[in-house]
């Protein structure tokens, strides 16, 4: 999977054409309040310059002890006093609605841009996103990237108010002289090229250590986890977990505040120079003043007015690096967005329809298609790996055969397994689905044919009912059906006993909520599977049981058998008492099939299963 490369102006385009999308409202009741609230400032100081200027002229013109009936005669004077007045409650009232609507503009694009990633990952078909470090380091800065997003803004909403107070600050400064605002211009544009330059250097920080970023969280989750938790605490291992999330915070702090600490010298240093814009135009106000040229007004109004240019400035210059920032930390975010999987479903043409399932299965008036699961010279890589995690294999599983999968941990029987549910690809060879190659079928087609229960099973945090309902969605308001396949299970004793029954919060972190034995919670993931028994055809149970004890594991053989009939069924096994239910077990040996046949002729050959078979009944004895 090739990740897009992108330019920080294509970054901050696309960023703002979500943010445009997630909040149009928003964005246009920040324009409006913005060009108000940008005029106001530059409107009260040439009003201040009119008050000052009619104050000194009544004062040269007269001595009075009634200063209120003199100003209340004077209605120039009046006026202006009044707008300045009614300008600064408005300004403050502005103020107010402006952080209100900015605050709504912020959370809008944080859940909108939030839900995109969220679909994105939950809808990835293939799961190289979640086991492949360098995509997992895009998943981890696309996350850091929505809270940059969600900054980007406010940045937005200041940087439209800069524009507002530049726009007419400038225009009434360069009232004083054409070069004042262009001096100030052109004395701040070294400062941003720096703090651009250093924004990209601190980026390439930041996306170099997302593995250290990850690490980092790992070790969050290992310290504030609850899986972790009892033997955290029973080995004493606080203590080491600690230290070692401080040495890569440490590791992470040192490299990044380093370039801080440089780029922070060079821009104060810069910044200096940019002084010199302020104050060669002050100096020319205040000598203007000083020989007759200016009011105590223009002094007035043009001293604001500069100030007033270098704020603006500033905001802009300060938004103008926020953006930049900002389009760098986002461009993970549309890396993500962009990323298609290896795992392609077939595009259902106008002008020839593609094979489906339903041509696929085996028609009772025939048995010409009724050739079950063929796998040929099948090879696989994990992404990133260079070495194949089960190589050439050939195998054929006849319709309605149960088959078993054993070997040692690691001789490749899970990726089999992830491969038939086509989790992943081959990377070379093929799997066929009665004649039919599964990446000529639709992936969730496919899938919706299978029953799983996978080692690594998922233990939701929601109640007892959606926990097997998710089987099949379809049936998640049926009690009937759910009760009869958490009673095939063997848990409806449990479920019974729960003080809610069905509707149980599961997972200490519920509120209520009840936690189940690591052998429950596997009866609970076989119950869910048995939901899709209706509809699926071909079932796959890896480890179904491993966390069973040995009474427990022979009822659920039992089960097993009466659901598995009629279905083409592969049970992933390293506990043989399952294997011998099979009608013929296939041994892995290194990513290979080293021998297939029954229990009895695997015993009979006496190798790698008889020897496996021996050695773990022996520890029954």
């Amino acid at each position: 999977m090739q990740l897009l490369q992108l330019t920080t102006f294509q970054s901050l385009r696309r960023s703002l054409g979500l943010i445009i999308q997630a909040a149009p409202t928003e964005i246009r009741h920040l324009i409006w309040l913005n060009i108000i609230a940008g005029a106001a400032p530059s409107a009260v100081l040439f009003l201040d310059k009119i008050i000052i200027d009619e104050v000194s002229r009544l004062l040269s013109q007269t001595q009075t002890t009634q200063p209120l009936a003199l100003m209340l005669s004077q209605p120039i004077l009046l006026w202006s006093i009044a707008g300045v007045i009614t300008l600064k409650f408005l300004g403050d009232a502005l103020a107010t609605i402006s952080s209100f609507v900015s605050t709504s503009l912020r959370d809008r694009v944080q859940g909108f841009v939030e839900g995109k990633v969220l679909e994105k990952v939950a809808n990835f078909d293939d799961i190289a996103l979640f086991e492949n470090p360098e995509l997992l380091n895009i998943v981890q800065l696309a996350k850091t990237g929505i809270s940059q997003i969600q900054k980007l803004a406010f940045a937005l909403s200041f940087a439209i108010a800069g524009v507002f107070i530049f726009i007419p600050s400038v225009t009434l400064a360069a009232g004083i002289a054409w070069w004042v605002p262009l001096l100030m211009l052109l004395s701040s544009s070294p400062s941003i090229y720096i703090q651009r330059k250093y924004s990209k250097i601190i980026w390439k920080v930041i996306r170099k250590q997302a593995k250290i970023t990850r690490e980092m969280n790992l070790s969050s989750g290992v310290l504030t986890g609850e899986e972790y938790a009892k033997e955290l605490r029973l080995f004493g291992l606080q203590e080491l977990w600690l230290k070692r999330w401080q040495s890569q915070f440490l590791q992470f702090f040192t490299e990044i505040q380093l370039v801080r600490k440089k780029g922070a010298i060079v821009v104060l240093l810069w910044s200096m120079f940019s002084r010199i814009g302020v104050a060669l135009p002050f100096i020319y106000v205040v000598m203007g003043a000083l020989g007759g040229r200016y009011t105590l007004g223009d002094l007035a109004l043009y001293s604001g007015l500069i100030v007033q240019v270098e704020q603006s400035l500033q905001i802009l210059i300060g938004n103008y690096t926020n953006l930049y920032d900002i389009s760098l930390g986002v461009s993970p975010i549309f890396q993500l967005l962009d990323l298609k999987p290896e795992l392609q479903s077939p595009i259902v043409g106008l002008a020839s329809r593609q094979p489906s399932l339903q041509d696929s299965r085996p028609d009772s008036r025939s048995t010409k298609y009724a050739i079950g699961i063929q796998i040929k010279h099948l090879s696989f890589c994990y992404p990133g790996s260079n070495k194949s995690t089960v190589e050439n294999i050939n195998l054929t599983i006849q319709p309605g055969e149960m088959i078993a999968l054993v070997g040692e941990n690691g001789a490749g029987k899970t990726t089999l397994a992830k491969l038939l549910c086509r989790l992943y690809d081959p990377t070379s060879g093929t799997i066929a689905w009665n004649g039919k190659d599964l990446r000529s079928l639709p992936i969730a087609e496919v899938r919706s044919r299978i029953a799983v229960v996978m080692q690594d099973y998922a233990r939701f945090p929601t109640t007892v009912r959606e926990n097997v309902g998710f089987g099949n969605l379809i049936y998640l308001s049926d009690d009937i059906a759910i009760n009869q396949a958490i009673s095939e299970a063997g848990i409806s004793a449990k479920v019974k006993s729960l003080s809610q029954g069905l509707e149980t919060p599961l997972g200490k972190q519920l509120e209520g909520g009840v936690d189940l034995s690591g052998g429950q919670w596997q009866r609970i993931a076989i119950a869910r599977a048995l939901m899709r028994l209706s509809t699926a055809e071909v079932l796959i149970f890896d480890e179904p049981t491993a966390a069973l004890d040995p009474k427990t594991e022979h009822e659920i053989y039992s089960i097993f058998r009466q659901i598995a009939a009629g279905k083409t069924t592969i049970v992933i096994s390293h506990r043989l008492g399952l294997a011998k239910i099979a009608d013929r077990i296939a041994v892995m040996e290194n990513g290979q099939i080293a021998e297939i046949g029954t229990h009895d002729e695997l015993m009979e050959l006496n190798e790698i299963y008889g020897s496996m078979f021996t050695r773990q009944a022996s520890s029954y004895i």
